[in-house]
């Protein structure tokens, strides 16, 4: 063996278990890349350019203070752009919550009636004043009125400090000193309010019934048609004061009345009530439901009548479209913004549609509860049924001719009045029962989305001529 090869193999061992490396092995060093050092060389070339190029930039950008001021203007953009549809979705929500509070609650309903109608009796003295909107949040009220010029609120109404459309503020807890609710001066429908968004943290109510009659919902054809089933189904509810006639057209699963018809046997009520006292009009306890026609896309002939209809103070109509006549219209958009500049309002009626079906189902729960039968309350017996009675009614002709013979007068009057009755209360089996049919309310609206139509409408607001 030559010197270099036991060099190369290591020190001898004395056995097989020396420790030590392994027979043979042979320990390798890396040596540097030259396509790995030719690309770090040519990254601190470009980084060595890229610095007084960046330099210059900044500079001409007006230095560092105002480029980084505006990389941060920047990057809190895009985090709100990334952000938005996750406040969006938040702020539905909310909207949904508060309203649906606001529309379950009996005392709700009752509190924006007494709101408008304590508005209404402090502007007893202004002539052409009406409160048309109430705006309702955490601890406060106000009531928004149409009026040249605004007067000065009685007590305990507050002059609102904010930008805005003139209203008369009032704190919730003052609410129980206005006065109850009674027939306004002149007016010939009661009040009618209903709930069309949110604004901010307000839910904001439209009085339907203080301005022409005539309300039109206009603009996006599938946000409109939401919010008009959702009005109808707000006005449908127990104790809303109204009676809804929703005809053909509005829902695709709600067959309803044709709107001719309707309107026909509405003009025969009206003269039938202009000979008496006048359609429409308070009695003295002011709980007369208010007839609500609820129609999509009337024809020309048929928004005449039913714009003569609603000037007469007979009914109050809700068109989906647009129509010729002097009314309100309520603009919504594709993402569920209405806006009727005239009346002062802007609102988000996207969460609308949900707390209204909300509000329903709580509504059905309480008509449940108050049915059911309370615990330890006596059952009520039921009376029994003589199975003779068919028996009795055919021998009533023999009783009378039995008792026609007899001297006793007051016998005989009693025996003739116990006939009287058998002969006019039919025989009925108890076996035989008629199950109710089912009828479909306005309140289920709700049930199904709403399909776009496509007839097209524009914005419009007063007296419009086609």
């Amino acid at each position: 063996m030559t010197p270099a090869a036991a060099a190369s193999l290591g020190p001898a061992t004395s056995g097989p278990s020396a420790p030590g490396p392994a027979y043979g092995s042979v320990i390798a060093l890396g040596k540097p890349n030259d396509s790995l050092l030719t690309v770090v060389i040519v990254a601190v070339v470009v980084l060595l350019l890229l610095i007084p190029l960046l330099r210059h930039l900044i500079r001409r950008r007006g230095g560092w203070r105002r480029f980084r001021r505006g990389v941060g203007r920047e990057l809190t953009l895009t985090r709100r752009a990334f952000g938005e549809p996750l406040r969006t979705y938040r702020r539905h929500r909310r909207g949904v919550r508060a309203l649906a509070r606001q529309l379950s609650d009996p005392r709700g309903a009752l509190l924006v009636r007494r709101l408008l109608d304590g508005a209404a009796a402090a502007l007893a003295d202004a002539p052409g004043a009406v409160p048309h909107a109430v705006r309702t949040e955490p601890g406060r009220a106000a009531v928004q009125i149409a009026a040249r010029p605004l007067p000065e609120p009685p007590a305990p109404w507050e002059p609102s400090d904010e930008p805005g459309p003139q209203r008369w503020e009032l704190p919730l807890t003052e609410a129980d000193t206005l006065p109850q609710g009674r027939p306004r001066a002149g007016a010939h429908l009661r009040p009618l309010p209903v709930a069309i968004g949110m604004a901010d943290d307000a839910c904001v109510h439209l009085d339907l019934a203080a301005g022409p009659g005539l309300i039109t919902v206009e603009g996006d054809a599938a946000a409109r048609g939401r919010l008009l089933q959702a009005l109808a189904a707000q006005l449908d509810r127990p104790g809303s004061g109204a009676s809804v006639s929703v005809t053909d057209g509005v829902h695709p699963q709600y067959p309803g009345q044709r709107l001719d018809a309707l309107l026909r046997s509405l003009e025969e009520a009206a003269e039938a009530h202009e000979e008496t006292e006048g359609a429409g009009e308070f009695d003295e306890s002011g709980r007369a439901d208010t007839p609500v026609v609820v129609c999509a896309a009337p024809g020309p002939e048929q928004a005449r009548r039913l714009s003569a209809l609603a000037a007469s103070g007979a009914v109050v109509c809700l068109i989906d479209g647009r129509v010729a006549g002097h009314s309100w219209a309520l603009r919504v958009d594709g993402r569920g913004r209405v806006v009727a500049p005239e009346l002062g309002l802007d609102a988000d009626s996207a969460p609308l549609g949900g707390a209204v079906a909300a509000a329903i189902r709580a509504d059905r729960r309480r008509l449940r509860r108050e049915s059911a039968p309370r615990r330890g309350a006596p059952t009520r017996q039921r009376p029994r049924t003589r199975e003779s009675r068919p028996h009795e009614l055919e021998e009533s002709p023999r009783l009378e001719e039995s008792l026609r013979e007899e001297s006793l007068h007051l016998v005989e009057t009693q025996a003739l009045e116990v006939a009287e009755v058998l002969q006019e209360e039919p025989p009925r089996s108890p076996l035989r029962t008629t199950a109710p049919a089912r009828t479909t309310t306005g309140s289920d609206l709700l049930a199904e989305p709403a399909t776009a139509r496509d007839h097209s409408t524009a914005a419009s607001s007063g007296t419009r001529e086609d």
